[in-house]
């Protein structure tokens, strides 16, 4: 079933969520397929995140205090499975996240969310990970931004039928504008329902999985792990993109998208060092803890292709990005070689335009993507394109733009392309698999 976006969640506040300061929520009128007594209910199209073995996060956000719960299945018609009981309530800022468990692979999931035995949401859908011989797809980009709305991209994206999406950071410019930015719970929240509100991007995630992570502007420009606002930060990204992650402090995780194919979300921001810090053994990107996880996960892997998420470019040489800790950036390709890690695919956004970064140096395959919504770095920074147009690889910065990852079962290879926001294809390339170890 497809979600009508023209009937669906509105983009324009409710009044009570106004008064609470918190933005852009509404009624719920689904012509035809949702009870009236169910109307009002919710404040935004129901969402899936983090699908992984046999279960998945379904986040909920309510207008005002409810008990809810959600009822499954791989028929439309046949949603014979049922959540426990998820609270809403005015702590979490009505905003919350329940797990479906015992998701079977290489499926379909139907699913709505009920208030005692009204629906109030439309039928949504997501698909769990996926079998041996399964061939899959998976979205990827980022940065954007509220003023950019509505997110039309998002309606491309949901014509290409993903099976996956990852969502690589600047998920929302909290900081902007500067003269309205403070680093609280109130302004955080408030910015993430205003970017939820956009009605392409709620109906685009009704219908495809989500693995998130952030990058600067969802705590501040240019964060570090030394800013004091990353706890309260981090706290609300999790109410609005919800995550099962390693530590109860930063993003980072793991998943097996199939016996071939695992992802690896890393957290850039969380455990960083300051920009400013020379060079050296001692300046970090992923912090200790995670560093040694990143790599003993790599070493782990015994999928064919490994999918890293870096929000920042990994072979990027600017102050934010990973040239700026090459000390670091040099440990892990060294380890890469060192351990004959083959087929390393890097996935990134942050510099407002896409280009393929693969680097025979350092054997990595690196595409980064975006932006969604937000300016593009070339009309504003003209010499930039110059800079990273010299070279045969694939550029590109006129227009918002996602790329795809389409791993063909039969061939074992992974097939890279782009699309523009009208969805025409931009470039298409793809990685024969390689196996030395």
């Amino acid at each position: 079933m497809t979600f009508d976006r023209d009937q669906g969640y509105p983009s324009h506040p409710d009044r009570r969520r106004i008064l609470r300061a918190v933005a852009s929520v509404g009624a719920l009128p689904l012509a035809g397929s949702i009870p009236r007594a169910g109307a009002g209910v919710l404040a935004f199209a129901p969402a899936a995140f983090d699908v992984n073995g046999d279960h998945a996060l379904i986040w909920v956000s309510a207008n005002e205090a409810a008990r809810v719960h959600v009822r499954w299945g791989t028929a439309p018609d046949a949603l014979a499975n049922r959540s426990t009981e998820l609270a809403l309530d005015k702590a979490s800022d009505f905003t919350n996240h329940l797990r479906l468990d015992g998701l079977p692979p290489g499926a379909t999931v139907h699913y709505r969310v009920y208030a005692e035995n009204a629906a109030v949401s439309e039928l949504a859908r997501f698909n769990t990970i996926r079998k041996a011989g399964q061939s899959f797809s998976m979205a990827f980009s980022g940065d954007m931004e509220e003023k950019y709305k509505p997110f039309a991209i998002f309606d491309v994206m949901t014509a290409a039928r993903p099976d996956f999406f990852v969502h690589l950071g600047d998920t929302v410019y909290a900081d902007i504008p500067k003269r309205e930015f403070s680093p609280t719970i109130k302004h955080y929240r408030h910015k993430h329902a205003r970017i939820r509100a956009d009605r392409q991007l709620q109906a685009f995630m009704a219908q495809c999985a989500t693995y998130a992570t952030w990058d600067d502007h969802e705590i501040e420009n240019d964060a570090h792990g030394g800013m004091p606002e990353l706890p309260l930060a981090e706290q609300v990204f999790r109410e609005y993109w919800p995550c099962e992650t390693v530590e109860k402090a930063g993003l980072y995780r793991a998943f097996s998208l199939s016996p071939q194919v695992d992802l690896v979300m890393l957290d850039t921001r969380r455990f960083r060092s300051v920009q400013a810090l020379v060079d050296g053994p001692d300046k970090t990107m992923l912090g200790t803890r995670q560093k040694q996880w990143f790599l003993d996960t790599l070493k782990r892997s015994r999928a064919t292709f490994k999918i890293v998420a870096t929000s920042v470019p990994f072979h990027g040489s600017s102050k934010d990005a990973w040239g700026n800790y090459k000390t670091e950036r040099d440990e892990i390709v060294d380890f890469i070689k060192r351990e004959r890690i083959d087929n390393v695919v890097m996935i990134s956004a942050d510099y407002h335009f896409a280009r393929d970064w693969s680097n025979k140096r350092t054997g990595i395959h690196e595409y980064m993507a975006g932006p969604l919504a937000t300016f593009r770095t070339f009309d504003k920074t003209p010499e930039a394109r110059e800079r990273h147009s010299k070279g045969p690889h694939f550029v590109y910065g006129d227009d918002f733009n996602f790329g795809m990852l389409r791993y063909d079962a039969v061939a074992n290879s992974m097939g890279v392309s782009y699309q523009d926001s009208r969805g025409k294809v931009l470039f298409e390339t793809a990685i024969a698999a390689v196996q030395s170890r």
